[in-house]
């Protein structure tokens, strides 16, 4: 399962709306001060994403929660986005290599337009596969624990006014 942190920001009808801070692996590198990559991940802020996750109860705005999304669903969805035009361009060169260049002559355009045609029918194939990898219920994040309340403005100290002398 992979797992996220989000914070709430509203609850209706059942469904809690998130707001989630997407991760980069920029921040891991040892040479992310020298990678152009890692530089502009510095500099531009995080992207965040709106998600809604059931959820029995409503929670307070500014709830930190875990999430969670099955692996299973991502990784058949990867297959499907990718391989599926992928192979449909093999199948299209295979076909310009053989039948257009040996039998009618022409060159590798003739190829490389067949390859990228078959390349564009299996983008078509892959989005109306991509309807059937899983059902609605596999492909929403789902709920896992509930991390802490925010802390509410009474609880607050003001160390400025109460510790200093």
């Amino acid at each position: 399962m992979i797992k996220a942190l989000a914070e709430v920001t509203g609850y209706q009808d059942g469904w809690l709306s998130l707001a989630c801070q997407q991760q980069t692996s920029c921040g891991s590198c040892k040479s992310q001060s020298q990678c152009g990559t890692g530089i502009v991940s510095k500099a531009l802020p995080g992207k965040v994403n709106h998600v809604s996750v059931r959820s029995p109860e409503p929670l307070p705005t500014g709830t930190l929660v875990e999430i969670g999304l099955g692996e299973a669903t991502l990784v058949r969805s990867a297959l499907v986005v990718y391989m599926v035009p992928l192979m449909m361009m093999f199948v299209g060169a295979l076909l310009g290599q053989f039948f257009f260049a040996a039998l009618a002559g022409s060159g590798e355009g003739g190829v490389i337009a067949l390859s990228l045609g078959f390349g564009a029918l299996g983008v078509g194939i892959a989005r109306r596969l991509a309807k059937y990898v899983g059902s609605a219920e596999q492909q929403q994040p789902e709920l896992l624990r509930i991390m802490g309340e925010p802390i509410s403005e009474l609880a607050v100290i003001n160390t400025r006014h109460q510790d200093s002398d």
